[in-house]
């Protein structure tokens, strides 16, 4: 297919400009997502747009052909931490306590979220239904994770939102950190990750 008829079947931020009359929650998962970092807010409406890495490393490149890393982290974030670690399994009761590992951390998340004292109000507007909160927490999950892994090295290799989180309470926290170190830990792939950016912890 020739580039303009690409453009003709490409979603633009524009496209969804009529759609802002009304607070709008809005996924995107493209390699151009980088396009909806600066949405235009026409109405003054609650928006936010939860955006996908531009790129991802080489050594996950390959993989990532079966699907998105991005949104598996949105459906099965610990799915997405097994798989960045390198694990293609576990036993069973491992995985329970990992999931409830996972849900403490979303717990605290939220936490942080709502004792955020710089944190956009827009953010704030979804939470109160369950499903974009529990949406907006994986994001969080998903970009502290790529953040203090290794192998994600590029400001491409990260996700990214409108309006833009505090980073330094949310996917920089250091409690959280200490939260994925912990998960990391119980599944013995804590290598993989950094540990010096929770010194000052």
């Amino acid at each position: 297919r020739n580039q303009s008829h690409k453009e003709m079947h490409s979603l633009h931020p524009g496209d969804l400009y009529p759609f802002t009359r009304k607070p709008l929650f809005i996924i995107v998962d493209s390699s151009n997502s980088v396009a909806y970092k600066n949405f235009t807010n026409l109405f003054g409406q609650p928006l936010v747009c939860l955006l996908s890495p531009t790129a991802y490393p080489k050594a996950l490149q390959d993989q990532s052909q079966r699907g998105s890393l991005f949104t598996l982290f949105l459906n099965n974030p610990l799915m997405a931490f097994l798989f960045v670690s390198g694990l293609s399994s576990m036993r069973r009761g491992l995985w329970e306590k990992c999931q409830e590992y996972l849900r403490k951390i979303n717990r605290d998340i939220a936490q942080l979220l709502t004792h955020s004292r710089s944190i956009d109000q827009a953010f704030l507007q979804f939470f109160g239904d369950e499903f974009l909160r529990l949406l907006l927490t994986r994001f969080i999950f998903c970009s502290a994770t790529m953040r203090m892994h290794k192998i994600f090295r590029e400001t491409r290799n990260y996700p990214e939102s409108y309006p833009q989180l505090p980073r330094d309470e949310t996917v920089e926290n250091p409690h959280l950190q200490k939260h994925i170190l912990e998960l990391a830990s119980i599944l013995d792939v804590r290598n993989v990750f950094f540990e010096n950016t929770i010194d000052d912890y």
